[in-house]
């Protein structure tokens, strides 16, 4: 839509107004220039740059109100052919920098992206700021078509994808092994206080919000039934009903429950997963980190020793070790570090407390402001940057034989700690929600902390604003740079354009400052990025970090001159492989019950050669996905497909909604890359939009010699009137070549005349057809007439007479004046050139013997004189 109103003349037109007829099904684009009209004029270059006038657009095309739009090398139509521009038609072309069809009649470019004459190649630089006024506008208003039509702005809000979204989620995943015996009665001795942290996390959304309660008990080998309800006592009667029993050995399958639980999550909302046992299905790790990076979901740990410490002694993960490596302890903290939660481990005894740090730690505009991963048996000390915004704190610091101090401005804070709601100190895990407003904002907050052994701090805060943040990459696929979102990692050494949205009220904000890059798996800063902002968003550019996980810091002062510190949610993480959906796939794939598709991908290694496994997640279990191969041999700078095949059961409901994510992960080292598709069920068969063009007139001039028998005089056969039964042959040619429509009243011979020699008929005239997008335009026509005169013998029958076609010659009606270098000339036997190359050569040389002769006669008259 936006790109309509640069890359066309509308605004070229005079319009100050949008057009209208965009985005709405059904209706067309009228006043489409032909496809043999010329539109644009050459630009001026100077210095190897371009330099377009407002007038480049002619000036006949603007005065009628025709459209068109500019070329650009390397566009494809629906089939994957590139879409070429001929220079012979005067086309425009998009231009800039990256567009090579700049180069082809017409020179130049009129696309109005930006004010850069590297981009832009108008000297007009208002006619880019008209461009985006209208782009915005006609935005805005399809927006506004929208959201009446739907005539409810929750839903609207909701298609927005908004944070504040009307519609969220709370997962809680149990295990229910034999193991857990001890811990199941604390889960549900903390009941009430799950309910209230129901109540206040459903609170927090609205009264209009929707909260989809979701319970993945687990157990081996059975998984258990998931339950989502929107019934908060129907999930709280759910956990009161569980049952430890069975289970057998120690580790259990709780990454295949966590992934059920963010598959039927919504996006960005929080998982809490109760265990005392280690992962039995740790092959699934590339599917739970795929599915975690997509869909944002924060997955927090309450892990007990009962049954791991049966396995060897674990300790906290280090993300530097290799994580297909990691298991128990180890794997769970790199799956909270991976989405901003933490693991907890504890005692069976404490678990009912930590019911009411849940309540606190799933509060919407709570943000995480610190956090430390690390290993020291020496006392650390820890700044914490508490602004005027923060109400309240949440510290979280789990480690081994920890002892934990916290100063404020106002001095220590004893334990148990001063101003704090909740408290809870072992020798493993230490728990505050502090008061702010009692205590004091200011850099003079730290935590000192001896832990021997890993250790792992968190500081969340509940404030007036919070963030979000949106990565995107420059595309140079595009004529002209761009940015374009992207689905997955992002790609080691390729820059990334971040956008920050700040939410809520920043009234005590003095300024934002600067983005920093943070190494996820310590907390130490790898980069710091400037900041720019744009009507209230700010924007930065950076280079990623080479294979490595990272998040971001937005940093700033408040109005007294304290730091401001917010971290993302979202863990990144680098890769130099890129998974990709075929380029025809929609992004959302409607099927009918009992129908199947298949979907490609493809799969890019920028690095080092591997064997790729190549795997599918449903978050529906009755719909048949599979995926073939299911692996991939590459080659540094290879790359392979596979086939995604969808099979819609036959007792599917209307409506429901699929998403299915496709992971690749190297076999031999960390590399590991992602996507997604989403699937509709719909008893209506789609719609499929293909073509908005109308159809338009063409007119082409064609010209056909024709070889007589040998016992036919061309001037005897011409004596009877031969154009009916020329007429008739011709439309049968052309029949069996294009679906274009005409009759015999659309084809005009204007000559038929005798060609030199008087063995060969000359036939001139036009063809006028109806072509739309989906049929031959006047430039493929001509190209199937040559290709069928030149590729076998090809012959005419009129009136009982075979004529031979010889050549064949269609060009536009308006190049009548020049069509002898588009006549498509027979092939000359190689004897018959080489008699006419000495034929030629020997006329040459008698002329310069006679000039070389006259010359000498001259000089001697002028000697003698």
């Amino acid at each position: 839509l936006q790109d309509f109103y640069s890359h066309s003349n509308w605004v070229e037109m005079g319009n100050t107004e949008t057009f209208d007829v965009l985005g709405k099904p059904g209706e067309t684009i009228p006043n489409v220039v032909p496809p043999n009209v010329p539109t644009c004029r050459d630009c001026t270059r100077m210095a190897g740059q371009y330099s377009c006038e407002a007038d480049t657009v002619l000036s006949e095309i603007n005065e009628q109100n025709l459209l068109t739009s500019g070329y650009y090398r390397g566009q494809v139509d629906e089939s994957g052919n590139e879409i070429r521009k001929f220079g012979i038609y005067m086309k425009c072309s998009r231009g800039g920098i990256i567009d090579r069809s700049r180069d082809t009649p017409a020179r130049g470019g009129i696309n109005k992206d930006s004010r850069s004459s590297v981009l832009t190649y108008y000297t007009d630089v208002s006619l880019h700021t008209r461009a985006a006024e209208l782009a915005t506008k006609a935005s805005v208003d399809i927006l506004n078509d929208i959201r009446t039509d739907v005539s409810d702005d929750v839903k609207f809000l909701a298609f927005l994808g908004l944070t504040t979204s009307t519609v969220t989620s709370i997962a809680y995943v149990i295990d229910t092994t034999g193991s857990m015996r001890d811990e199941l009665p604390e889960i549900q001795a903390g009941i009430p206080d799950i309910r209230m942290q129901l109540q206040s996390y459903a609170e927090s959304f609205g009264d209009n919000a929707t909260v989809n309660y979701i319970l993945v008990p687990f157990n081996d080998p059975d998984p258990g039934n998931t339950l989502i309800t929107q019934d908060a006592e129907e999930f709280l009667t759910a956990i009161g009903d569980l049952v430890a029993s069975g289970g057998g050995d120690c580790p259990e399958p709780s990454l295949g429950a966590l992934t059920r639980a963010i598959m039927n999550s919504e996006p960005g909302s929080p998982i809490y997963v109760f265990t005392d046992a280690s992962a039995s299905d740790e092959d699934l790790l590339p599917q739970v980190e795929a599915l975690i990076a997509q869909r944002d979901n924060t997955v927090n740990y309450v892990v007990t020793a009962g049954c791991s410490k049966r396995r060897r002694r674990e300790s906290q993960f280090d993300e530097r070790l290799h994580r297909r490596q990691a298991t128990g302890l180890e794997l769970y903290n790199y799956l909270a570090m991976l989405s901003g939660g933490q693991v907890l481990n504890v005692q069976a005894a404490d678990i009912s407390e930590l019911s009411s740090l849940i309540s606190q730690s799933s509060q919407v505009l709570r943000s995480t402001i610190f956090f430390k991963l690390g290993s020291s048996s020496v006392s650390q000390v820890l700044t914490i940057p508490v602004d005027v915004t923060m109400n309240e704190l949440l510290i979280s610091i789990v480690g081994v034989n920890l002892t934990v101090q916290v100063h404020t401005p106002k001095g220590l804070l004893t334990t148990p700690v001063m101003g704090s709601e909740i408290t809870l100190q072992t020798s493993t895990t230490f728990i505050a929600v502090l008061n702010v407003s009692s205590q004091a904002a200011g850099d003079s907050w730290n935590i000192t902390l001896t832990s021997f052994g890993q250790y792992s701090v968190k500081v969340s805060a509940l404030s007036s604003f919070s963030f979000q943040q949106y990565l995107y990459v420059v595309d140079t696929t595009n004529p002209v740079p761009d940015i374009t979102t992207f689905e997955g990692r992002p790609t080691a050494g390729v820059p990334i354009v971040f956008n920050i949205v700040v939410i809520g009220s920043i009234e005590e904000v003095a300024e934002f400052s600067s983005v920093a890059v943070l190494d996820s798996s310590s907390g130490d800063v790898l980069d710091t990025v400037n900041i720019t902002e744009t009507e209230g968003d700010f924007f930065g550019v950076f280079l990623p970090p080479q294979m490595q996980t990272f998040q971001l810091q937005l940093l700033g002062k408040d109005t007294a001159g304290n730091t401001i510190s917010r971290i993302g949610s979202v863990t990144f993480e680098t890769t130099s492989i890129d998974l990709q959906l075929g380029e025809r796939v929609p992004p959302l794939i409607v099927l009918m019950p009992g129908e199947t598709t298949e979907v490609d991908v493809f799969l890019y290694n920028m690095g080092e050669s591997s064997i790729f496994d190549l795997s599918i997640t449903s978050n529906n279990d009755e719909f048949s996905v599979t995926i073939t191969p299911s692996q991939l041999t590459l080659a540094t700078n290879d790359t392979g497909n596979a086939t995604v095949t969808i099979a819609v059961p036959l007792e599917s409901n209307a409506g429901e909604t699929v998403t299915i994510s496709i992971v690749a992960s190297s076999t031999t080292d960390e590399r590991t890359d992602f996507t997604s598709l989403e699937v509709l069920t719909s008893t209506t068969p789609p719609v499929n939009v293909t073509n908005v063009y109308p159809k338009v007139n063409t007119s082409e001039f064609f010209q056909l010699k024709l070889q007589l028998p040998g016992n036919v005089e061309c001037e005897d056969w011409l004596r009877n009137d031969r154009i009916s039964g020329i007429t008739a042959e011709f439309l049968a040619i052309i029949g069996t070549l294009c679906s274009c429509e005409f009759t015999e009243d659309n084809i005009d011979v204007s000559e038929i005349s005798c060609k030199s020699g008087s063995d060969a008929v000359l036939i001139r005239g036009t063809i006028s057809y109806v072509t739309s997008g989906d049929t031959y335009s006047a430039i493929e026509l001509r190209s199937l007439l040559s290709d069928w005169v030149q590729n076998g013998t090809r012959t005419l029958t009129v009136d009982g007479t075979v004529l031979s076609v010889n050549s064949t010659c269609p060009v536009p009606l308006e190049s009548l004046q020049d069509t002898t270098c588009l006549v498509t000339q027979p092939t000359i036997p190689t004897e018959t050139i080489a008699v006419w190359v000495w034929v030629v050569v020997g006329a040459v040389a008698a002329v310069l013997l006679v000039t070389l002769l006259i010359f000498i006669c001259a000089v001697l008259v002028i000697i003698v004189k």
